[in-house]
């Protein structure tokens, strides 16, 4: 890579923090939350939590559901988000965790791609060390009609 070019990267970078500060700056939590609610610019959104999580867990304990739903899946962006969670305090982190995992173990939503949501939940069940609650997932879906769902239950024995 050529100096200018790790000059403008940079520069760049500079430019993003600088524009993290100033979008953030007089109300993280609900200018956080308004962009998740919008369904557009959530991976920015995740990205710039991120950045700030370790040094801001209460922000990020502030959106916790907006987090745990985008955990939810087995994208790249999901990742970041089980990132997230898992870097919190757990006396931060999972009394609220516990909940939203109830609620969504016990969701019969029929959607196909279901399968996407449970399995991200799985991992990061098993990334933060919720064990019991990992149980509790495949115990809901090891009994499904849908193959995909059974996986979930068969692909996480290390730790049952």
């Amino acid at each position: 890579m050529s100096d200018d070019a790790w000059q403008s990267l940079q520069d760049a970078n500079d430019q993003y923090l600088s524009a993290g500060e100033a979008a953030l700056a007089d109300d993280a939590a609900g200018t956080l939350r308004a962009v998740f609610a919008s369904g557009r610019g959530h991976y920015a959104a995740l990205r710039l939590l991120g950045d700030r999580a370790s040094d801001s867990p209460e922000l990020a304990q502030e959106l916790m559901p907006e987090l745990f739903s985008a955990a939810l899946g087995i994208n790249p962006y999901a990742a970041r988000a089980r990132f997230i969670l898992a870097g919190l305090p757990p006396h931060l982190r999972d009394s609220r965790l516990e909940a939203l995992a109830r609620q969504e173990i016990a969701n019969p939503d029929p959607d196909p791609d279901r399968w996407a949501d449970l399995r991200g939940l799985a991992m990061l069940l098993e990334h933060v060390g919720r064990l019991d609650l990992l149980e509790v997932l495949k115990d809901a879906v090891r009994d499904s009609p849908d193959e995909d769902l059974r996986d979930i239950a068969e692909d996480f024995p290390e730790f049952s």
